[in-house]
């Protein structure tokens, strides 16, 4: 909604200046408010950014709230509105009613460093915070926000200290503070194949927290660095399947991953034209 509000503000007071006779010729007053409006447009979000840094400002590094929704995430979730619909990219998806009423797990695919910010964008609702490198954790003042609303940073380079981002985030889920998404594959996936082999501890969570596991996959978001300056960037996130938390407990680790790899693998197949058939 502010993306088309600054829009409409730029625009609008390039026409108004239009009509203060500026320009005598019609193609350098189109030219004007081409540019007058792009301009106007990075203005008003360079002044949401700078209010987005002096709250971040206020946020303690200890502060975790009791909640999720709070006024931190909100004008957070704002921010992120402005940013991701900047970059042109348009959402779509599919199976959003399949989604639990109660808190779960929610695995996807990953191709692109857009992918947790479409994700909690899309499932805001559903309160969904992510599990995240360390090295997003120490952005300055986005960090700030990330912790605030659920985030988790996990250190892949130690077994013991990934363990226990596992534990805090079943704990998040078990509490009711948030839903929590995670990416199985651990990095962004940038070969021709659907799928990079799958880390089974990302099931963990599920597994000590006794929840769903929602299955999903994300499409489009690889191109969004390529292509956003010429044209809208259509991403599609499907909802394709929920394990119960009953299967959940029953199953190992290992099961779980393969059942939601085969899911995801056969939903992106078509996407990847040097791709085989999972085994």
């Amino acid at each position: 909604m502010l993306h088309y509000i600054y829009l409409l503000i730029s625009f609008g007071t390039g026409v108004y200046l239009l009509t203060q006779g500026i320009f005598q010729s019609v193609i350098a007053g189109i030219v004007f408010l081409f540019f007058f409006t792009i301009i106007g447009y990075i203005a008003l979000f360079l002044i949401q950014l700078t209010i987005f840094i002096l709250i971040a400002l206020t946020i303690r590094p200890d502060y975790m709230p009791k909640k999720i929704n709070t006024f931190y995430r909100k004008f957070g979730m704002a921010t992120l509105k402005v940013f991701v619909d900047s970059f042109r990219i348009k959402v779509s998806s599919s199976g959003l009613e399949k989604l639990p009423d109660e808190p779960f797990l929610i695995v996807s695919n990953h191709t692109c460093f857009f992918d947790p910010l479409v994700g909690i964008e899309l499932f805001k609702k559903q309160n969904v915070a992510y599990v995240s490198k360390q090295e997003n954790m120490k952005i300055p003042f986005v960090s700030r926000y990330m912790r605030v609303v659920g985030c988790i940073p996990i250190d892949r380079s130690s077994p013991k200290e990934a363990l226990k981002s596992i534990h805090q985030a079943a704990d998040y889920i078990k509490d009711g503070f948030c839903s929590i998404g995670i990416y199985p594959e651990g990095w962004e996936n940038k070969t021709d194949q659907p799928l990079l082999p799958f880390r089974d501890g990302a099931f963990r969570i599920a597994k000590k927290a006794g929840c769903p596991i929602v299955v999903s996959t994300i499409k489009g978001s690889k191109k969004i660095f390529r292509q956003f300056w010429f044209k809208n960037i259509h991403v599609k996130i499907d909802v394709l399947d929920v394990i119960p938390g009953d299967k959940v407990k029953k199953s190992k680790t290992t099961e779980l991953s393969d059942i939601a790899y085969h899911i995801m693998y056969d939903n992106l197949i078509d996407e990847y034209p040097n791709a085989s058939k999972a085994s």
